[in-house]
């Protein structure tokens, strides 16, 4: 939903609405006078199915008042609707009679007048498809549809996969020239997929809302944007809808599960697989995503399963803030609340303001049904289609259709068949209906069928033999005999000697017993699963399990080696450099390493140098730490303790706890005189700071609303805020009002231009000042002092600190 004013919406639910409306076509501006209506058809994932990835194209037709010309296919349409939010006709203020000199003014009334204001919000931008002028009527009909009139060419991606879905996206929009939402799309997915191919740029941006299993569309500001369905908490009452409005199915809508078919290769070729995820009955989801896997899809199932809403249609009065995709939270006549969402929104505009919101979707479990012939089904399904130009109709019946046109279809009953006709110009050029397609078999097939050999003719040709142990076995003899799934042969009954030769890819289940064979030459790589063991190794090839009990792991030349006999591990190159493992100690080495250096507990380490950083701890200059890249560390609960400290970062670093500094906390800028600081500003509270610029309106005053990112940072509900202004004329500017969600500032003269700063208490830190630091170490408190920087308590700092 559109952010508006609490006036805006109050003004939506009142009893006397009045709108007005704006058009712009290139620089000219239509309003309410100059036009009869418009039609607004917004959708999000509409139709009888929830089929995510829908891309529906929103589209507005206007009727104006009169010709207006110049008007060209593709011209921008911007539109917007306003609502008064003050209505000068329904609102004054009487002034009490006043006395002028000894005379008093009774029978007249002294009125203060407010001109009525409108709040207005987008509705899209458009571009026109169709401009009928009509001069008899003396009107102009214009259609037009969104952005995605311009993504219908073919996307050829150049990345290199597999790709990240977001990085799809991006270069999507960017190919096809289209403006994105970048907060919207920074919340896109990076899973990978493969490449998608064979798509428009209007179907890949499909995909990608599939894999968020939510929808695409462009946004009131013209942004393309992929979405999911979302709940701003709107309500409406029943006083709000038509007599009769409200239709509510009963039944529930509940996804049952989702399913994909891919092209996957193979070696026999290409082969179609089926993906499914969930439960096989129920509402279904079938997508069509060539670049599907089924972990995939999976993971959208888990984003769909819980879905569930009562299909519903809604003829209300409207509120253009509301948009496609927002869940609804509405009161039948008899004081039952349900949410369902608004995947369909008409709003119809001709000085007043109607609208249609529906879920129409199909809520009837979608069971294995009964089987139906293959005519039948091609009957069923032509049934339900009609020519996309409304050129051909389609007959069902025994009766000739009156009046057929050529292409017409006629599905004609004759007894047990179904037959298929096509109204047809013949070689004469004469026109009749023509049979192409009849579930009744030809008489050539028939034929065969009757003449075929009869079933004691075939048991004739096998042959009873007795030649193998002068028994009687029944013998069949052929170069081609092919045993089907559906022969069965008990068991033990085939020996060993009668197999001439069995191929181990054949063998799928069972039981082989590794002691009574032996096994050559055997490949490791098919090796793929369960536990490799014997007396010292055990290998778990599942979890990655490699266990020794006892002996030792090294190289060829033992530079590398890992000893379980004497707790010994080491790594060492040909100049031993490296380090040494044993017995709990850990053992740096390096060529460069001083001398002088000095082992501190079980640790000498000297691995810094000016290439890559590193770590060096010595006697002499404590613990002096370099790093390069993007850097998380952490030196335990008692900080470093002796010596000088130096730290140095290169890159990005994150500190998870507080941060607490002896000394100046500067930015770092670089100027044309060198490289100077710029020292924090800091207050003995933690406040966190926000800064704008605003200007009032005609009445001189305006509302400002708190950032809502800033207002996650910082706590106005519980503690007072402050604001500060400053106006850019000699006017005087003055908060009027302070909000937990904005404040407002009055002017003494209107139309005043201001800047202001807003500072509010941290949340979570509403209540630290001057924090007293316990755990700070006294050798610190000492050089702080030695620096005078205890201010006008040293001595008795330093009293306490001795």
């Amino acid at each position: 939903m559109l952010d508006v004013s609490t006036e805006f919406n109050d003004a939506m639910k009142a009893e006397n609405r009045r709108f007005e409306t704006k058009i712009k076509i290139g620089d000219t501006v239509y309003t309410k006078k100059d036009i009869n209506s418009w039609v607004f058809t917004g959708g999000s994932i509409s139709g009888e199915i929830f089929q995510i990835g829908s891309t529906f194209s929103n589209s507005i037709k206007i009727e104006f008042c009169s010709i207006v010309e110049g008007i060209k296919e593709l011209d921008e349409v911007i539109v917007e609707v306003g609502i008064a939010t003050y209505d000068a006709d329904f609102n004054y203020t009487n002034i009490p009679p006043a006395q002028v000199g000894s005379a008093q003014v009774g029978s007249a009334k002294l009125i203060h007048y407010k001109p009525t204001v409108y709040e207005y919000v987008p509705l899209g931008t458009f571009y026109v498809t169709t401009c009928d002028p009509d001069r008899n009527e003396k009107k102009t009909t214009l259609e037009a549809s969104d952005r995605f009139l311009f993504m219908e060419d073919e996307y050829v991606s150049e990345l290199k996969y597999p790709a990240k879905i977001r990085d799809v996206a991006l270069e999507i929009a960017d190919k096809s020239g289209m403006k994105i939402n970048e907060t919207n799309f920074s919340m896109i997915s990076t899973t990978t997929i493969g490449k998608p191919e064979g798509y428009t740029y209007r179907q890949a941006i499909g995909l990608i809302a599939q894999f968020e299993a939510g929808y695409a569309r462009f946004n009131r500001n013209n942004e393309l944007e992929v979405k999911q369905l979302i709940d701003p908490k709107f309500s409406i009452s029943p006083y709000e809808y038509f007599q009769k409005g409200l239709t509510k199915n009963e039944l529930m809508y509940k996804v049952g599960g989702i399913s994909c078919t891919v092209s996957v290769k193979s070696k026999s070729g290409d082969e179609q697989v089926t993906y499914t995820s969930g439960s096989n009955t129920g509402p279904q989801i079938v997508l069509d995503n060539k670049v599907m896997t089924q972990s995939q899809l999976d993971n959208i199932y888990q984003k769909v399963k819980d879905l569930n809403f009562y299909p519903f249609t809604l003829n209300w009065r409207g509120n253009p803030a509301l948009e496609m995709g927002d869940w609804l939270t509405l009161t039948d006549r008899d004081g039952t609340s349900f949410k369902a969402p608004n995947l369909s929104y008409t709003l119809t505009f001709s000085g007043g303001l109607t609208a249609v919101s529906s879920a129409n979707t199909n809520s009837s479990a979608q069971t294995v049904s009964a089987y139906s012939p293959p005519m039948n089904q091609i009957i069923k399904d032509i049934n339900s289609r009609l020519d996309a130009a409304g050129k051909n109709s389609v007959y069902d019946g025994k009766e000739e259709p009156p009046y057929p046109k050529e292409g017409d279809i006629w599905f004609k009953k004759n007894g047990p068949d179904d037959e298929i006709w096509i109204y047809s110009k013949l070689e004469d050029g004469t026109y009749d209906w023509v049979m192409t397609t009849s579930t009744r078999l030809s008489d050539e097939i028939q034929e065969k069928i009757d003449n075929s050999v009869p079933s004691d003719e075939i048991v004739k040709t096998i042959n009873l033999s007795e030649e193998m142990d002068g028994k009687e076995w029944l013998k069949i003899s052929g170069a081609k005999i092919w045993l089907t799934e559906q022969t069965r042969i008990d068991d033990a009954i085939i020996k060993d000697a009668m197999i001439g030769s069995l191929s181990a890819s054949k063998i799928s289940a069972g039981t082989l017993d590794a002691s009574t064979i032996d096994v050559i030459n055997l490949n490791a790589s098919n090796i793929s699963t369960g536990t490799l063991s014997g007396g010292n190794l055990s290998m778990n090839l599942d979890t990655g399990a490699v266990q020794f009990q006892k002996g030792y792991i090294a190289g060829a030349n033992s530079k590398i080696r890992f000893d379980l006999d004497k707790s010994y591990f080491q790594s060492l190159d040909s100049s031993n450099n490296g380090f040494i493992v044993q017995n709990g100690a850990f053992n740096f080495y390096q060529n460069f390493m001083s001398t002088e250096s000095n082992l501190i507990g079980n640790i000498s380490v000297d691995l810094l140098s000016e290439n890559f950083g590193g770590i060096r701890i010595d006697g002499k200059t404590g613990i002096l730490l370099g790093v390069r890249g993007s850097t998380y560390f952490s030196l335990g609960s008692g900080g470093l303790n002796s010596g000088k400290y130096t730290l140095g970062f290169q890159g990005n670093s994150y500190f998870w706890n507080d941060l607490s500094v002896l000394g100046t906390k500067n930015a770092v800028h670089v100027t044309r005189d060198g490289v100077r600081a710029t020292p924090a500003y800091e207050t003995a509270e933690s406040y966190l700071g926000d800064i704008g610029t605003a200007v009032t309106n005609e009445d001189g005053e305006v509302r400002v609303p708190i950032d809502v990112l800033y207002s996650d940072t910082v706590n106005t509900e519980d503690y007072e805020y402050q604001v500060f202004l400053q106006a850019y004329s000699d006017a005087v500017v003055f908060v009027s009002e302070r909000n937990s969600e904005y404040f407002i500032v009055k002017s003494s003269n209107p139309n005043v231009e201001f800047t202001w700063e807003i500072k509010a208490k941290r949340r979570g830190y509403e209540n630290d000042r001057l924090m007293i630091q316990d755990g700070i170490n006294n050798d610190i408190l000492l050089e702080a002092h030695a620096q005078g920087l205890l201010g006008g308590v040293e001595e008795e700092n330093n009293e306490s600190t001795n």
